[in-house]
């Protein structure tokens, strides 16, 4: 069983080393090595769609939903 700070489908910010990425969160996997929850997430460059994986949580923050 995984548990998780985040579910699939959620808006996030993740923190990289060049700065910070606007995405989703796509999967969420275990670590074999580590037993640390990781999670992969779809973002938009240049038109089309990468995914991160292995982004771990710390890394990770939520993105706040403005709704009317």
């Amino acid at each position: 069983m995984i548990i998780s700070k985040f579910k699939k489908g959620q808006p996030v910010i993740v923190t990289t080393k060049n700065g910070k990425i606007e995405g989703t969160i796509s999967s969420i996997d275990t670590n074999i090595c580590t037993w640390e929850t990781e999670y992969s997430v779809d973002y938009l460059k240049d038109g089309k769609i990468w995914t991160m994986i292995g982004v771990q949580s710390r890394a990770i923050e939520l993105t706040e939903v403005v709704r009317n």
